[in-house]
């Protein structure tokens, strides 16, 4: 901002409005903020290996139900590969996150796991082609980002004690 002193030159004082190249980060921080942000974590492994476990204690809350063990047998006996989506609000400090929890359950846990990779990178790709058609058109309101941000691979641990 700029002003003319007595002598008529012009002098330049800083914005205190927030205008500005400088606040620039306070402004996109604001936006975020206020709006919030998604994001999707996809758990991939072998049914035991603490997916859910894993995703509640980190959470601190429990968003996928643990299955029982009669409940876990009978589904391995399906040989197919499922993606469940659990949706959850988290709210920190005025920071508002929309999670997106995706859940493989069957991945892995076969003798033969010959292409069960298959649906899980069909999945992903699919999300980012559905973000790419909403993205080409002209009205963008409403837009459901389904990325996968972050793919946990979890391993069985198989070493001698």
């Amino acid at each position: 901002m700029s002003a003319t002193d007595a002598n008529g030159s012009a002098q330049t004082q800083p914005a205190s409005g927030g205008i500005g190249i400088a606040n620039l980060p306070n402004q996109l921080h604001k936006i975020v903020t206020k709006k919030g942000t998604n994001f999707s974590i996809m758990v991939v492994g072998e049914s035991g290996t603490g997916k859910t476990t894993f995703i509640n204690t980190l959470l601190t809350t429990e968003i996928i139900e643990p299955l029982e063990d009669a409940a876990r047998r009978k589904k391995q006996l399906d040989k197919t590969v499922d993606i469940n989506i659990h949706k959850a609000e988290l709210e920190e400090k005025m920071f508002n996150v929309k999670l997106n929890v995706v859940d493989t359950p069957g991945f892995g846990d076969f003798v033969n796991n010959i292409d069960c990779w298959l649906p899980v990178v069909d999945f992903i790709e699919n999300q980012y082609e559905q973000y790419l058609r909403q993205e080409q058109q002209p009205v963008r309101k409403g837009v459901v980002d389904m990325r996968v941000h972050a793919c946990l691979y979890f391993i069985r641990p198989n070493g001698h004690t």
